[in-house]
């Protein structure tokens, strides 16, 4: 493989900048030729949308295409981000334009939320506008995150969805420039594959206005955190995961202790405990309720039975999920099945391949954290495939770089804090 890679290097420029123009006419036609069915319907997702996802996607080809030519530089960094505002031209006129999500979606929920939030200047989290109690009962961070972008852009609109896609380009760019220079091409390569056979369902996650992209931005972030060795951001970072998808606690705990006890900074744990507190503190200020974990888990199994029938009602659920991590789900359609077989079987992989490069206790400590993310999801929640394994998969495959980075570090004489 490492052979194969280096004739791509040998490839001259050329086939790059027509890549852009080519990427760049593409969405600039098919952006223009829907751009239509985009304004006549106000719902935030749907067949109408499918042109919105061009500048994510555009821009993300490219620089896996940069990446694959060895030219990830200052310049390509540039060229993409130039990409996807060309390939937003269409739909300038259309920035301003509301959104709507179907009533009950979760979306829909989190949409309510945020606008409360605004509305009331408020930090309670306004789950008792449809569920009637105080405390969280939906995955808390996202609302925040939202409500803090509607102030920002002056409403949910199809500016704010395209902004979105933004912060996800500059994170994905973000990680790819900090794992590039680490000296593993094939695993970087890899990386840059499978991010973006990806790209069109996190487009499409951002559009549905769904939690799992921004999750995924925070695992980008932390990654990068690690890889410059900026240790306070990395671990504040590892805290607001489980603040926004709280089936990530443990993930985020695993690769805490990790950073905390080979980089000897313990004094970190403070800050990051004190931000995994985040849903506690609310809890109790707003409901009189010290309660960390939300109550809409989305359970798929009932455990009612005898402890052998609910071993393998678990057993049953489990294995009925392993097609999802192969890019099928017999429930779905044909056209969420094509976007899911677009990434999943890569990632699936893709994670196993980057296990097997690890040496231990790394890879001890990415198993750790591949059950610990896909555990939850095998028994809890559930609807809109691929929403979990993508971050499941994502968050797995990224876990390898910050392991990689902090098993293969030794600093025996820890920093104090502001040092």
């Amino acid at each position: 493989m490492s052979s194969r890679l280096e004739l791509l290097r040998d490839l001259p420029d050329w086939l790059l900048r027509w890549l852009w123009l080519a990427v760049a006419a593409v969405g600039l036609v098919s952006g223009t030729l829907l751009r239509e069915q985009v304004a006549a319907d106000p719902h935030a997702l749907g067949p109408h949308t499918i042109s919105l996802l061009g500048p994510l996607v555009g821009a993300t080809a490219f620089l896996s295409a940069a990446c694959l030519l060895d030219r990830l530089t200052r310049r390509a960094w540039i060229a993409a981000g130039g990409l996807f505002f060309v390939l937003c031209v269409p739909f300038l006129g259309l920035l301003g334009s509301p959104i709507v999500h179907w009533e009950g979606d979760d979306s829909f929920r989190y949409s309510t939320y945020a606008h409360h939030i605004l509305a009331e200047r408020t930090l309670w989290g306004a789950d008792g506008l449809l569920h009637g109690v105080p405390y969280y009962v939906d995955q808390p961070g996202y609302r925040y995150l939202l409500a803090a972008t509607i102030a920002l852009l002056g409403g949910e609109h199809r500016g704010l969805q395209l902004f979105h896609m933004a912060a996800m380009l500059a994170g994905t760019i973000g990680l790819l420039a900090a794992a590039s220079p680490r000296g593993d091409r094939p695993a970087t390569v890899g990386l840059a594959l499978f991010l973006l056979g990806a790209a069109p369902y996190a487009a499409k996650n951002i559009l549905y206005g769904y939690t799992e992209w921004f999750t995924v931005l925070l695992a980008m972030l932390a990654t990068r955190s690690v890889l410059k060795t900026q240790w306070l951001a990395a671990v504040v970072i590892l805290a607001l995961m489980p603040f926004v998808r709280q089936n990530l606690l443990v993930v985020s705990l695993v690769l805490a202790v990790a950073l905390l006890v080979t980089t000897r900074r313990y004094w970190l744990g403070l800050p990051y405990l004190a931000l995994l507190g985040l849903p506690l503190y609310h809890n109790a200020y707003y409901a009189d309720r010290w309660q960390l974990l939300v109550t809409n888990r989305g359970s798929e199994v009932e455990l009612e039975a005898g402890w052998f029938a609910n071993i393998w009602e678990v057993v049953f659920e489990a294995l009925s999920k392993v097609p999802h991590y192969l890019g099928y789900h017999p429930d779905q359609d044909l056209g969420t099945i094509a976007i899911a077989v677009m990434f999943v079987p890569l990632g699936t992989g893709l994670a196993g391949w980057l296990l097997s490069r690890l040496e231990s206790p790394g890879r001890w400590m990415l198993a750790a954290v591949a059950v610990a993310a896909i555990g939850p999801t095998l028994v809890l929640g559930h609807g809109s495939y691929p929403r979990f394994v993508y971050v499941n998969l994502t968050v797995t495959v990224l876990s390898y770089w910050m392991i990689r980075e902090l098993t293969g570090r030794r600093n025996p004489s820890p920093r104090r804090p502001g040092a």
